[in-house]
């Protein structure tokens, strides 16, 4: 079971908190949330792979695409993956530490405006 939860860690940020198995179709959810994010005017997006359990390898569509988006947005995209399966979805999505190397436990990946 999948579960998308919307909500403001800052006042013009958005957070999207993904929980349970992220699968095609929920990816595709993820997608249109945070588009609508975007077309919200808000300035940065959180993208909380924390509660996932698990996931498909053809759901990192999902956040390739959310991070791609930080050009829209002044903030840009942070990725939270603290928890393995966060930081094995984020590895897959090839999202790094900001240096190139792989995400290390308890750390954030930011995806800024270019």
């Amino acid at each position: 079971m999948f579960t998308l939860l919307l909500d403001a860690p800052t006042s013009g940020a958005a957070r999207l908190r993904l929980t349970g198995h992220l699968d095609g179709s929920a990816a595709r959810d993820v997608l249109h949330a945070a588009a609508d994010v975007v077309r919200c005017g808000c300035s940065g997006l959180v993208l909380d792979l924390d509660g996932l359990t698990s996931w498909d390898d053809d759901a990192a569509f999902a956040v390739v695409g959310c991070t791609r988006l930080a050009r829209w947005l002044p903030d840009g995209v942070d990725v939270v993956a603290v928890t393995a399966a966060g930081r094995g979805l984020a590895a897959t999505a090839g999202i790094t530490d900001g240096d190139g190397s792989d995400l290390l436990p308890d750390t954030m990946a930011a995806c800024h405006a270019s």
